[in-house]
């Protein structure tokens, strides 16, 4: 008998997958923040033998390489995909072994990059999942212009492909279970829904009712911008991501924070906008800890700038700190927590805006 544990990282509108069998288990785009992964593994008592990426990722540091390393799992990376560590190279038709009559079984989907691949879940010989990363997504497909512009139609053109050949190979109840699609710009548009069926995205995805030219022409017209620091991760995720350091930033005092402005970094009060217009240091910018910040923040900031956070709460920060790093913003120049009194020096008011 086999599981499917997903794993959600709402902030960044990403999935990742634990699937296995009584015994061990593969993992399907692990985030960068491992520790959640190895918790989720310890709960179902399964040794993870493979970890499996369906893409070099543009969206997110991936915690694949660190997860790999940690517990000596099988790294499956498509071999198409130049990276600069040593993976074990998927290619189209290629099997894993998962557990005891379950394997993972790579098909070439290109699409979202040239070398994307999905994961056909197989048990007893027959495929019962399809992790299919950025390619064919809950209602929609993975966007195709993250790579080059010049290769966008022609990647659009092998979405389509791509999209039709998982239908071809699968019956209508394989699960599928994409990466992208729940908030993420990695979608070429608003996802379908939360859970999905080979069957059902046959009766309404676009990629499979919509011939090849009207899907192209709809796909490219209605692309939208994508965050600037997709450009940075890319890079990172090919060199291969450092491991995750997690540990608490320096603490600011007032005088520290008023430096920090008048030097031109970034200092971020993670509060919520109504508790941030009643006082705030004069010159923060406000970044809400709920909702995706790491999309909306890292999309803003100059990439490389220092960043110091600001939060109510050593929770608050926490969250914030784990949510930047999955995004490469790695260690926050310094941190305070408490409230804008604490902030600012002695005899400055905070300042705030008139409702």
């Amino acid at each position: 008998m086999f599981f499917v544990d997903v794993l959600e990282t709402e902030g960044l509108g990403n999935r990742s997958y634990l699937a296995g069998g009584p015994g061990s288990a593969v993992v399907v785009d692990p985030p960068r923040d491992i520790d959640r992964v190895v918790a989720a593994a310890a709960r179902r008592g399964v040794r993870i033998t493979a970890v499996a990426e369906t893409h070099v990722h543009n969206d997110y540091v991936t915690g694949g390489l660190e997860l790999a390393r940690l517990t000596g799992a099988r790294y499956l990376v498509p071999a198409g995909a130049e990276v600069a560590y040593a993976r074990v190279a998927v290619a189209d038709g290629d099997v894993e072994p998962v557990d005891a009559g379950l394997e993972l079984r790579a098909v070439a989907t290109p699409g979202h990059t040239p070398h994307h691949t999905s994961y056909v879940l197989q048990e007893a010989g027959r495929a019962v999942a399809a992790f299919t990363g950025g390619s064919l997504l809950i209602g929609t497909v993975g966007r195709p212009d993250l790579v080059e512009p010049r290769l966008t139609e022609e990647l659009a053109r092998a979405q389509h492909a791509s999209a039709h050949r998982l239908a071809g190979q699968l019956e209508d109840g394989v699960s599928v279970l994409p990466t992208h699609g729940f908030g993420s710009f990695c979608s070429s548009s608003a996802s379908g829904g939360e859970h999905s069926t080979i069957g059902a995205e046959r009766a309404a995805n676009p990629a499979l009712v919509q011939d090849v030219e009207t899907f192209v022409r709809e796909l490219l017209a209605g692309l939208d911008d994508a965050p600037a620091y997709y450009a940075h991760m890319a890079p990172v995720n090919t060199d291969g991501p450092a491991p995750l350091d997690l540990t608490e930033p320096r603490r600011a005092d007032a005088d520290d924070i008023a430096r920090r402005l008048a030097a031109g970094e970034w200092v971020v009060d993670l509060r919520s906008r109504v508790a941030f217009a009643a006082g705030h240091v004069a010159g923060s910018l406000n970044f809400e800890v709920d909702g995706q910040l790491a999309t909306y923040l890292a999309w803003m900031v100059p990439w490389g700038r220092p960043v110091t956070l600001l939060a109510h709460s050593a929770d608050d920060l926490a969250r914030a700190q784990r949510e930047l790093a999955r995004v490469g913003i790695d260690r926050p120049a310094a941190a305070a927590v408490g409230s804008p009194a604490d902030w600012v020096a002695d005899g400055d008011r905070p300042a705030s805006f008139r409702r």
